[in-house]
Order: C-alpha cells, then structure tokens, then sequence
C-alpha cells in the first residue's frame, strides 16, 4: 500500500500528473473541508471550548491534522 500511495514513481499522492490532483471537486474524491469551512471552524470552537473546560493548560496544546490532504481542515480549524 506504501509503495502504491507514496513512491516517487507512480504514487498516488506523490506523483504530479499535468492537470491532475486527486482531492476536491475536479479529483477523485471530495472531503467536507473542501466543500465548505464551516466544518472546520466548528471544530475549531469544540478544541477552544474543550481546552477552557480543562483550565486553559498553559504547557499548550498540539494540533496535528494527519492526512494527505492540502491542509485545508487545519486552515479552517485556526481561522
């Protein structure tokens, strides 16, 4: 599965076709935070409420989106 995804040779996610990409609505297949923000900055107020509820911990908090994606979700998430 590695090697069909990420080779530097044909990998789904790695190669670079001319007029091809993979995510959002002219690729193979959409997620919500391509179609509209809103996901992502609902989520966003949870993580600040979540971390309120627990005393705004002042060590901070990570937030790591882990995907192939462009980041999208992440970019909505901070806004």
């Amino acid at each position: 599965m590695r090697q069909c995804l990420t080779s530097t040779e044909g990998g789904y996610y790695t190669t670079n076709r001319q007029g091809r990409d993979q995510f959002g609505q002219k690729g193979d297949f959409v997620t919500s935070p391509e179609i509209s923000q809103v996901f992502g900055e609902l989520f966003g107020v949870w993580l600040v409420a979540e971390w309120m509820v627990q005393g705004r911990k002042k060590h901070g908090v990570e937030i790591i989106e882990v995907g192939p994606g462009r980041g999208t979700l992440m970019d909505d998430l901070l806004r």
